[in-house]
């Protein structure tokens, strides 16, 4: 049990019996030196034993009587990251206040004021409103209220050093966590004292701690007395390496659509706005262009499109349309395609899947990170995961588009519940949005699906049907995880990894 047998120096036929009776002796020895109830890790230095080893042999001296041990549990609270920044720097919120002061902004300027991050914008916002600090009237913040919250008041009595009386207002907001700290106290009894100046046990009549091969080989073991396990013995806490929650998921969510037939596909995260927007139909001059939709790159800020084939069906399904169509009737501008942006969506994938030249039938899907700019909430990121997936074949319809989006909702990735709206994506006729049920969060839009535009796949060369759909895999894994909030997807916190929950749906 304790790997203890291979130091045993004696020839009787119960190995480690000796290196255990001095090993005892050695730890009492060292408890009747100090005279007081000591900590277990002050006991393992003081008597030169491994941690480990040591509760192992207390919990069986503590059987024998021979000491007295005392268990405590004392809990504590421990800031996250999160709240160490919020702790140093002050909450979103309150950096939001004071940069108002008695004078309303805009939105934009009273964040760039509070020097306020596109991650705490949101949070900041959010807060503001819920405290009762902030009105906004046409399209400007002012600050009505100075009242300090609870967070505040908590964190500051953490500063403070002084006894926190609201920490579930930091534990709710993941700015801090409730560890607790299990000790043990051991102290020497009388019959231990008793034991060392007699001392008069033989190797017979002791106590056996540990049930060696040997001695089940040799029979020895039969008439010896063996200690009891005590279950409740503190051990040294292990952390043993995992892989990441999440990781997971997206791990079986892979294994489970190449075991439909699907084969997965990959792209660049820095993508050229042609295989990201123009190549999908979407207009130039569309709303979801404008700098606030996508990221670009500053340097470099443009790449060159290589696909020369493409770029003119591209071109003249913009410009004058194809397959009946009329375009969208304006001059499409190449400067415009070649910019550099980080993918807002793994429809690029599918576009430059579709460029290569497949032969029908094919089932392609694509899981990768995509960017947009977005007020953080529990639901909503600026990056986020995205699971792309397409159908080609001559007998594919909405009908079984349907099917595969409820089918995939619910046994691939678990929701309660599916539900359609249609909706309009410029790549996409007819078109649909996909919303699961979350637990403990209601109803949430998880994806857009439809038929690829004809515009669309014959500029790539397709002639037959295609179904595609991109869904946010990370509002689904909410669904199979039991999260709720999308940033604890993510989450580096070794504590929350650690957890139960991690653990469990990991």
């Amino acid at each position: 049990m304790w790997g203890l047998t291979g130091f045993s120096s004696n020839s009787s036929d119960t190995p480690g019996l000796f290196f255990m009776k001095e090993l005892d002796r050695k730890i009492l020895e060292t408890l009747a030196k100090l005279k007081e109830s000591v900590p277990a890790a002050q006991l393992s230095e003081k008597a030169g034993v491994p941690y480990a080893t040591l509760m192992s042999v207390l919990a069986g001296l503590e059987a024998d009587g021979l000491l007295v041990l005392r268990r405590v549990e004392d809990k504590r609270l421990e800031l996250t990251d999160e709240g160490r920044e919020y702790l140093e720097k002050g909450l979103p919120e309150r950096r939001l206040i004071q940069a108002l002061g008695k004078k309303a902004l805009a939105l934009s300027d009273a964040f760039e004021k509070a020097a306020l991050g596109p991650a705490e914008q949101g949070i900041a916002l959010m807060w503001a409103k819920k405290n009762g600090w902030l009105k906004i009237d046409a399209g400007k913040a002012s600050a009505v209220m100075d009242k300090v919250s609870d967070v505040e008041a908590a964190l500051k009595s953490f500063s403070d050093g002084n006894k926190i009386m609201d920490a579930a207002a930091l534990v709710q907001r993941k700015l801090a966590r409730e560890l607790t700290d299990k000790s043990v106290f051991a102290t020497i009894s009388s019959a231990g004292k008793a034991a060392l100046k007699g001392d008069s046990a033989d190797s017979g009549s002791a106590v056996v701690s540990s049930l060696t091969p040997e001695m089940l080989k040799t029979g020895s073991w039969k008439g010896k007395t063996f200690r009891p396990y005590d279950l409740k013995t503190v051990v040294a806490p292990v952390s043993v390496g995992q892989k990441h929650p999440y990781q997971e998921f997206l791990q079986r969510i892979r294994d489970k659509l190449i075991g439909l037939g699907f084969q997965e596909a990959h792209g660049p995260l820095v993508e050229l706005e042609f295989w990201n927007l123009d190549a999908l139909f979407m207009a130039q001059d569309h709303p979801a262009r404008e700098i606030h939709d996508v990221f670009l790159l500053e340097d470099p800020a443009r790449g060159e499109i290589l696909d020369s084939k493409s770029l003119e069906q591209v071109k003249k399904a913009h410009e004058e349309g194809l397959d009946g169509s009329k375009g969208w009737r304006y001059k499409w501008d190449p400067e415009i395609a070649m910019r550099l942006c980080l993918r807002s969506q793994t429809t690029a994938v599918s576009a430059r899947t579709l460029a290569k030249g497949q032969k029908p039938p094919l089932k392609m899907f694509s899981i990768g990170r995509v960017f947009r700019p977005d007020e953080i909430d529990w639901k909503h990121f600026i990056e986020f995961n995205q699971c792309e997936g397409i159908v080609m074949d001559p007998s594919m319809s909405l009908r079984e588009l349907l099917g595969y989006l409820k089918r995939f909702a619910v046994e691939v990735f678990g929701a309660e519940d599916v539900r359609f709206a249609p909706s309009y994506f410029p790549f996409t006729e007819p078109s649909v949005e996909l919303y699961a049920k979350i637990p403990g969060r209601g109803w949430a839009e998880v994806g857009g699906a439809g038929m690829f535009r004809p515009e669309m796949t014959q500029a790539l060369g397709i002639n037959v049907p295609v179904l595609a759909w991109g869904l946010g895999i990370d509002r689904l894994a909410m669904v199979s995880t039991g999260i709720t909030d999308i940033r604890d997807l993510f989450s580096h916190d070794l504590g929350y990894l650690r957890s139960g929950v991690a653990k469990s749906h990991g």
